[in-house]
């Protein structure tokens, strides 16, 4: 209902607004004038929205008299109010009585804040001149901050005090002298300095050589750095000379006397270049000495102890009479195989990082040790003492380019060289020559580990000596060989030959060695070189052997010494583990000269029944057979084959002295004459369909298997 009446009143309102006219109760006049109903549509629209007028108006409800009815009542309303009023008009008056006195109290509250605004406002204005004098204030203390830095650094670094001329003219050499002798050198940097260097010397305007303080002191700052360096290139000198002692501990003296007061040498190279160069090159020459004089001594030593492994005549054919034994006509079988047995000699490849040899215990126990023994005990300790003399010097002397280096070890690295070029001259020792060749590479990888390439130059120098020379000895042996005289070469038997065992030996110790060879790259050609070497040997020992073989009568002789001659070389190889084309070559020499033997030891005892069984085993079965022949075969192998078995057995026994080559020699021959006779069975069972007179004659083969049993303890049959 009010919003009814609320609307009712907005549209009256309207209309009187609109209309300026008064609303007067049954009355349709409306004046002269033009009625506007603009905006009467848009209440219109808005009421209608609403859901209670919108009902009202669904129902017919007359808005003028129900806006006269609202009215009464907000008449009534209003007066009611005024009733109320006037009950409580009492607390009305202390009401405004309260609110009087609160303008009061605000009043005088605004009058208070005002004057604190008027105070605050003077409070900002000192502050903002607080503030200024504060940014003045700070800007001058930074200022005169940076100008106390500048003024103190150049102090610093032109006066000169007391102290430190003490240090410098009465310490000796110690950490204090080394102090005193870096703010000296600072002192001379500063006062030097022409350039102007903002870093040192700020936003002054003027150089430090320039000012009065610095002229006044650079004639005492020099005065102390000659002092300094004369007190320096004494000392230097005096650890210097310390080395050139005998039994001095050099490394010792390096680390706590040179090292731990390497800032004196950078001292000289910056303020006495000259007086550097004079301990450089005192130092090149006493460390230079003092190294190759130690080397020296140390190699002669171990040399008292080299054991001569090989000789001129320790090739793998030379003559009987190179080797025979003192006062006897004899060869010394004891010394046959020094030079070319390869033993236990490739240890030393596994002692690269063990220390060298203590002459003093080597020497106790009167040891005797082959040169690449030595060697490896020279050269490790030369990759050590170049090792730390190069991170020395580096350090020391702050030299980078290796010449101080070079020219330190010059006369050792000379002596290693002569020394070998002495030991080569008369060795003829290829496994002790190709061990070396290992070694120096070895080493070479040591120093490349330690990522030190100063010793690079030598050892190609080293491998310049060994490849010739080692090549030259192989070439010794291929000579001996293919120029030897059967004659000359000792007894000549059935049995293995000492050129056959050398050959064996020297082959396998120097394969064995070669098999590192390929990864190791030691030479421009140095391992395609040792291949075809070995390769050569072996043919040359193949023609050797065969001139050897016919200085025997027969041929049967002939075939059992090279079976006895390849049976020992593939022995060798197989306990070396050679097995490589060597081996195989070998291997098929062998068979065939086996085969050889049975085909000799078959066709001297049943040669005619080989030659019926080849003569006969292809006819058909109408084809005529000599049946007298075959009676006498069959006759005579019943006969006498037991006996020959124990010939057979008896010749094989006597002409292989190796068993097992015997036992395969004897299974070849007796498993080919089964066979023969068995293919005289088949002939004879295949042309006679009614056994024959001569049927009973044959042995079964049953019978000869077991008699083959009695002589072959490892054949299964």
């Amino acid at each position: 209902l009010f919003k009814i009446a609320q609307f009712a009143m907005q549209t009256t309102l309207n209309l009187d607004i609109e209309l300026n006219l008064p609303i007067e109760d049954d009355s349709d006049d409306r004046g002269e004038d033009e009625i506007d109903f603009e905006g009467i549509d848009d209440d219109l629209a808005r009421f209608q929205k609403d859901a209670i007028i919108k009902q009202a108006l669904n129902q017919g409800v007359d808005l003028r008299d129900y806006s006269k009815n609202i009215e009464i009542e907000l008449h009534e309303v209003e007066l009611e109010s005024v009733r109320q009023y006037v009950s409580h008009s009492g607390r009305v008056v202390e009401l405004s009585k309260e609110i009087q006195s609160c303008d009061l109290i605000l009043a005088r509250m605004q009058e208070m804040l005002l004057g604190f605004q008027a105070d605050l406002g003077g409070i900002s204005e000192e502050i903002l001149h607080l503030q200024r004098e504060s940014i003045s204030l700070n800007v001058r203390l930074k200022n005169r901050k940076s100008s106390e830095a500048l003024l103190a650094k150049f102090l610093k670094n032109i006066v000169v005090s007391p102290e430190l001329v003490s240090a410098i003219l009465s310490t000796e050499i110690n950490e204090g002298f080394l102090s005193a002798l870096s703010e000296l050198n600072q002192k001379l940097k500063y006062v030097r300095m022409e350039a102007k260097d903002e870093e040192n010397l700020g936003s002054l305007e003027v150089k430090p050589s320039e000012t009065l303080a610095a002229k006044e002191a650079e004639p005492i700052l020099e005065t102390l750095k000659t002092k300094s360096c004369a007190k320096i290139r004494e000392y230097l000198l005096g650890k210097i000379s310390e080395l050139r002692k005998p039994k001095t501990n050099v490394q010792m003296i390096q680390k706590t006397g040179l090292l731990k007061y390497k800032y004196l040498m950078r001292f000289l190279c910056e303020n006495a270049p000259e007086i550097g160069e004079e301990i450089k090159h005192v130092y090149i020459e006493s460390m230079g000495r003092t190294i190759c004089s130690l080397f020296r001594s140390y190699y002669a030593s171990l040399m008292r102890m080299e054991l001569e492994v090989a000789t001129k005549t320790d090739l793998i054919a030379v003559e009987e009479a190179a080797f025979k034994a003192m006062f006897s006509s004899k060869v010394d079988l004891s010394k046959r195989g020094d030079a070319f047995c390869l033993g236990n000699r490739d240890k030393v490849m596994d002692a690269i990082e063990q220390p060298p040899i203590l002459l003093h215990l080597a020497q106790a126990e009167g040891k005797k040790m082959p040169y690449e023994v030595i060697l490896r005990s020279l050269l490790k300790h030369l990759v050590d003492s170049a090792t730390s003399e190069y991170l020395f010097v580096r350090e020391f002397f702050q030299d980078l380019s290796q010449e101080t280096f070079q020219r330190t070890f010059e006369r050792t690295l000379s002596l290693f060289v002569d020394n070998l070029n002495s030991q080569l001259f008369s060795c003829y020792d290829a496994i002790g020559l190709l061990l070396s060749i290992k070694l120096v590479h070895a080493y070479r990888m040591v120093m490349q580990r330690r990522r030190i390439p100063s010793l690079d130059h030598f050892f190609d120098r080293y491998n310049v000596l060994l490849w010739p020379r080692f090549k030259a000895v192989i070439d010794l042996n291929l000579k001996s060989i293919s120029l030897a005289s059967t004659k000359k070469l000792g007894l000549i038997d059935l049995t293995t030959h000492y050129v056959t065992r050398r050959y064996a030996e020297f082959s396998a110790s120097i394969s064995t060695l070669q098999k590192g060879l390929d990864n190791l790259v030691l030479g421009i050609g140095g391992e395609e070189m040792l291949h075809n070497d070995i390769h050569l040997l072996r043919n040359e020992v193949l023609k050797l052997l065969k001139r050897i073989s016919k200085e025997l009568v027969t041929f049967k002789h002939m075939t059992v010494f090279l079976i006895n001659n390849y049976d020992l070389i593939l022995t060798v190889f197989k306990e070396r583990a050679i097995l490589d084309e060597e081996f195989e070559t070998f291997e098929e020499m062998l068979n065939e000269e086996r085969a050889n033997f049975v085909d000799e030891a078959l066709k001297q005892r049943y040669g005619r029944l080989i030659v019926f069984v080849q003569s006969n085993e292809n006819l058909s079965e109408g084809d005529p057979i000599n049946e007298s022949l075959a009676s006498l075969l069959a006759r005579d192998f019943a006969g006498t084959w037991k006996s020959a078995l124990e010939e057979i057995n008896q010749e094989v026994l006597s002409s292989f002295s190796s068993f097992r080559n015997g036992m395969e020699v004897l299974k070849e021959v007796l498993t080919q004459l089964l066979l023969f006779y068995t293919r005289f069975q088949e002939i004879v069972k295949r042309h006679w369909k009614v056994p024959p007179a001569f049927a009973n004659d044959i042995v079964p083969t049953s019978a000869i298997l077991t008699e083959i049993k009695k002589y072959s303890t490892f054949y299964a049959v």
